[in-house]
């Protein structure tokens, strides 16, 4: 029960630091990108950002919803 308890609560902890450092890198790409004239390098910023980040969403919605539902 208790550990259950400490999983959701690290989960929904990890869940909101991925949503936090993802808005905050993606502020981060948008100062970087006005440095940059090539408009191809400017795209190149963002795909492997959001693909992490939304790995880990994706990862704690999961872990959220597997000891929140399916226990």
């Amino acid at each position: 029960m208790f550990s259950s308890i400490l999983i959701v609560l690290i989960s929904i902890f990890g869940l909101g630091l991925s949503v936090f450092y993802l808005k905050k890198n993606l502020i981060r790409i948008a100062l970087k990108n006005k440095s940059i004239d090539k408009p191809a390098q400017k795209v190149l910023n963002y795909p492997l950002t959001l693909l992490w980040y939304g790995y880990l969403i994706a990862f704690f919605i999961g872990l959220t919803l597997n000891n929140l539902v399916f226990k």
